[in-house]
């Protein structure tokens, strides 16, 4: 059923755009990026202190609010409250996410279900809640990986979790176009944030930190730029990002050779 809300007509800046997960990293700088180009921004983090100063921050057409993608009422919450302030949603980003460190024997079954309750079912908890909210050819972008093509020894239950978003938001772009609402994934390489900083570690301890990665600025122009857009169907950054995915997917044996002797050096 289409939404009696519509999209076409509204100009880019009075576009409302609801994130999740602000408080730090890609969507911090997404939300940075959708205020200069002057949308209406609502989102939502776990943190109530970032979320205090984030409100100081941005005073115009910002709707910043305390919440929690694990939690149902948390996020219907922030949800009904945003579209209260700024009025029906052109575009979902749902960026929160949960990183985990760990080779998978080491890992305890809470610590695979705390990253697929964030990364998959706070996805699904997100969207669910915001479809009754959406205008008609909404566009929805779900932040996932290159990691959901390329498994990574000690990130298993990460790719994991990447892996089936992916899956889900193929799924749901096909169940949502004949409403007119396209469905997306942002799936960057490695980004310049606290990302491994702020990952859960489970097991022994893997001090590792990617050679290079792409500025966070860059990352979240791309991703207001083609979300607005509601194309392509999976935001790829940076070309190399593809071109891991791509050997893994021709040549796994070669690849997985690799990445077996990094970890070895790594331990």
């Amino acid at each position: 059923m289409r939404s009696p809300y519509r999209f076409e007509v509204k100009r880019m800046t009075q576009l409302h755009c609801f994130i999740t997960g602000v408080s730090s990293g890609i969507g911090r700088a997404t939300l940075d990026e959708a205020v200069q180009q002057g949308w209406k921004v609502s989102g939502c983090a776990r943190r109530v202190d970032v979320i205090h100063e984030l409100t100081e921050t941005y005073q115009t057409d910002t709707c910043l609010l305390v919440g929690d993608v694990t939690d149902d009422h948390s996020i219907e919450t922030a949800l009904r409250t945003a579209v209260e302030q700024n009025g029906p949603i052109d575009i979902v980003i749902a960026n929160a996410g949960y990183g985990l460190d760990g080779e998978l024997l080491e890992l305890s079954p809470e610590d695979v279900r705390a990253v697929f309750d964030t990364n998959v079912i706070g996805v699904h908890r997100t969207i669910r809640a915001a479809r009754a909210y959406l205008t008609t050819n909404a566009r929805i972008c779900i932040v996932s990986s290159v990691a959901a093509f390329l498994p990574i020894p000690r990130m298993g239950a990460y790719c994991a979790s990447k892996h089936a978003v992916e899956c889900y938001a193929a799924a749901l772009r096909m169940e949502l176009a004949d409403a007119g609402i396209r469905v997306q994934t942002l799936c960057p390489g490695t980004v310049r944030t606290d990302f491994f900083d702020n990952a859960h570690h489970a097991g022994s301890v893997w001090d590792w930190r990617p050679g290079s990665a792409l500025p966070v600025q860059v990352v979240a122009k791309a991703l207001v730029r083609q979300t607005a857009q509601g194309s392509p169907a999976r935001i790829r950054l940076p070309w190399y990002a593809s071109f891991a995915a791509a050997f893994y997917q021709f040549c796994p044996r070669l690849a997985e050779w690799q990445m077996k002797r990094a970890l070895r050096k790594m331990r």
